[in-house]
């Protein structure tokens, strides 16, 4: 009898040990690998019961200000279906391949295998078709945030429209470095004799004098007090011992912020736009102003990422800061058949001249549409700009593959 109890007692231990290595086999956090645009991203994969609970991005190079939103987006996407076979991100293709890359590395290595749910829904809400606002926004880099901001502080409620996953434009992977005559690192580091005028003379000069002189004076009357503006009220940083001597200046006088690239300016006006109250609506492309009887524009008329159409209407009216078309090759062709298919583009790919479209269909003039900027140093296969070479304004050459 005691013998049996014995055997009985083993049975039930080997089925409870059993139980629990099955158990344990189906869940657990692994760690995965990828490449993305700027190199390797490595993340960490919660599995519980077969079913993927989070993913944690552990290592990564990709631009901050661009890379979260994305990483988010496919998250959710992976934890809603099971699998991380979902699309990428629209705009944001290398740096999702690389993620999706890793969170599949994660999956392999833990050896369990998961059932896809046919739940596809993400928790995001949908967009109402129609939202009144005082001023409407259409696009988000530098530009659009500080026209949000100063809104915003006028006491209008403001919405920021942008087709692409994030925020920032051009303006987030650019150097951002910014001129300004007259400014403080000037002082710091003992340079003296810079004016506005001279801001204005080294400009015009640069552009073979095509350049309208009243923009352009604006410009540079307005340079200082703009770059203090982001200084004091949205809390950029800048570096406070070194400046850059761009091409065609004849003063050190371009701030550098923080990390050399735009995406501190970008950061740190998301931030302020959205303690004031700014609505931010991602991946919602602004497709036709809207415009009254008289002519008068009093909305935008958008489709969301699935394709449905929203309204947003502004009491006080439409701003729209989308850009260039530099990314746009047929519409570079169209102004200037110099720039055709044999050129790639530093800038987003997001950035295609849609409001210059939108703003011409609506009556606007358009000018100077054949002046199309290039910049010399960029990656030749992706066009991808090359930070690196800023070297060149503190004293640096460069020398290409014929030496």
């Amino acid at each position: 009898m005691k013998k049996s109890l014995n055997v009985l007692l083993l049975s039930i231990l080997s089925i409870l040990l059993l139980f629990g290595c099955s158990t344990a086999k189906q869940s657990g956090k692994f760690e995965g690998v990828g490449t993305g645009k700027h190199g390797e991203i490595k993340v960490a994969v919660t599995i519980t019961d077969a079913k993927i609970t989070n993913i944690e991005v552990i290592e990564q190079g990709e631009n901050k200000g661009l890379s979260e939103p994305v990483y988010e987006d496919l998250k959710e996407a992976i934890i809603a279906q099971n699998s991380a076979d979902v699309d990428v991100v629209s705009g944001a293709s290398a740096t999702s391949e690389g993620y999706l890359a890793a969170v599949k590395d994660a999956i392999t290595k833990s050896g369990i295998k998961l059932v896809a749910s046919k739940q596809t829904k993400t928790k995001k809400s949908e967009l109402p078709t129609e939202q009144t606002f005082d001023v409407v926004i259409v696009g988000s880099g530098g530009a659009g945030l500080s026209a949000a901001i100063e809104a915003a502080k006028a006491g209008k409620s403001v919405a920021i429209v942008e087709k692409m996953p994030t925020v920032g434009g051009n303006t987030l992977i650019s150097g951002g470095e910014m001129n300004a005559p007259g400014n403080w690192v000037q002082k710091n580091l003992g340079i003296t004799g810079d004016s506005v005028e001279a801001y204005y003379n080294d400009t015009m000069k640069g552009g073979d004098n095509i350049g309208d002189p009243k923009l352009v004076h604006l410009m540079a009357e307005k340079a200082l007090e703009s770059a203090e503006w982001l200084r004091d009220d949205v809390h950029v940083e800048f570096l406070s011992d070194q400046l850059f001597q761009f091409g065609g200046h004849s003063f050190k006088r371009a701030l550098i912020p923080k990390g050399h690239t735009g995406a501190e300016l970008v950061s740190k006006l998301k931030a302020k736009a959205e303690e004031l109250g700014v609505k931010i609506f991602l991946n919602v492309k602004a497709e036709e102003l809207i415009q009254d009887a008289n002519g008068r524009v009093t909305g935008v008329k958008a489709t969301d990422k699935t394709k449905k159409e929203v309204t947003f209407l502004a009491t006080n009216g439409v701003v729209l800061t989308t850009g260039g078309f530099g990314s746009n090759i047929e519409m570079r062709k169209q102004y200037n058949k110099e720039y055709d298919e044999r050129y790639k583009s530093t800038d987003t790919v997001g950035t295609t001249g849609d409001g210059i479209v939108m703003a011409q269909k609506a009556g606007a003039a358009l000018k100077n549409m054949e002046y199309i900027q290039t910049y010399p140093i960029a990656n030749p296969k992706t066009g991808m700009i090359s930070l690196l070479a800023d070297t060149r304004f503190d004293g640096a050459i460069l020398v290409n593959q014929e030496g």
